[in-house]
């Protein structure tokens, strides 16, 4: 059954911000967010996938072992969020949702065979403390459900607060990507000896993994892994990767949309049609919509957006919108190509 944990708060935005590191104006400046092309401010992905590790803590302690977050929209402060999870031999699986939307999913288990140090390129090393005032910060952002204490285990996406060691703490500005259009896709993090435990000090030398293209509805987006490898003196610990990707660039329609208009009522429709529709097959003349128009209603279906636009003239038009939230009755536009792929986004 599904277990509700709450909302995200501002409040809850500006303490993780401050426990990890993640300072991205996009989760606290609604002005820097809607010109993104979001309805406004929304949680880094880390916090609220922080939040559905807590709820099926504890994990395993099997070593070697793993867990991965994938990140599947965005979410605005004050959506009530549920979670769910299920456990199989040494395998645990969970999913978070809201407004009937799939927000995170984890996996975590036993990893086989063990992690091995990877290539890539821009290194840049530095020590790391699992320092006790720091983990309970962070403790306390995730609401991690274990008291923390000398040897204690720590949360395992804690090692997010690497920003506070590393020369060059933003994670964004590493892969080289615009700020206002990169979002993180997915958290994956191997454990070679259990979880990290606060006393230790590893040794950490981070890169950029090469970056690779994937088609999206919107364009084409480009996706950079960022890896840290933390090692002690047996050799290494942990690897930790965190896939940003770079959302395509917003684009406005190129022309307008073509329908038909039956010259004798005034009536606009679309997709354009040939003939009138009273059974008359009065010849209709061509018309062309506007790109801008109020959003009427919208739901999602297999993870994808539409919604029913209205248009000026009378006409409504069911569209694919962008990815993420939508507002009924907020003002929309067209992007795309009238002539090829094309959606409504927030105006």
């Amino acid at each position: 059954m599904p277990h509700r944990i709450g909302s995200v708060q501002l409040t809850d935005v500006v303490r993780y911000a401050g426990a990890s590191g993640d300072l991205n104006p996009i989760h606290y400046d609604a002005a820097f967010a809607k010109a993104a092309g979001y309805d406004g401010v929304f949680a880094m992905g880390a916090l609220h996938g922080g939040w559905l590790v807590s709820h099926v803590a504890p994990l395993s302690e099997v070593a070697p072992s793993y867990l991965k977050l994938r990140y599947h929209g965005v979410v605005p402060l004050g959506l009530d969020l549920d979670a769910e999870s299920s456990v199989e031999g040494d395998r645990v699986t969970a999913t978070l949702t809201g407004g009937g939307e799939r927000k995170v999913s984890l996996e975590a288990g036993r990893l086989d065979p063990p992690p091995r140090p990877g290539a890539g390129g821009d290194e840049q090393r530095c020590a790391f403390p699992v320092e006790l005032g720091t983990a309970k910060r962070f403790a306390e952002a995730v609401r991690w459900p274990a008291p923390l204490a000398p040897g204690a285990a720590v949360p395992p996406t804690y090692l997010s607060v690497l920003s506070f060691w590393l020369p060059n703490p933003d994670p964004i500005d590493r892969v080289g990507f615009d700020r206002s259009r990169t979002l993180l896709g997915e958290t994956a993090i191997e454990l070679t000896r259990g979880p990290l435990r606060v006393g230790e000090t590893l040794d950490v030398r981070e890169y950029v993994g090469p970056t690779r293209t994937r088609a999206g509805r919107a364009g084409e987006m480009r996706l950079t892994d960022l890896v840290a490898e933390l090692s002690d003196q047996d050799g290494l610990r942990v690897v930790y990767r965190n896939t940003f990707i770079l959302m395509p660039e917003p684009t406005t329609a190129s022309g307008p949309l073509k329908g038909s208009r039956d010259t004798t009522t005034g009536d606009v429709y679309f997709p354009p049609r040939a003939l009138s529709v009273d059974g008359r097959l009065r010849p209709l003349a061509d018309a062309e919509l506007a790109t801008e128009g109020i959003l009427y209603s919208w739901t999602t279906y297999e993870g994808n957006a539409y919604g029913q636009v209205d248009l000026a003239g009378g006409v409504r038009l069911q569209a694919p919108l962008s990815p993420g939230e939508h507002e009924i009755g907020a003002a929309y536009r067209m992007a795309g190509a009238p002539d090829g792929e094309w959606w409504f986004e927030r105006a």
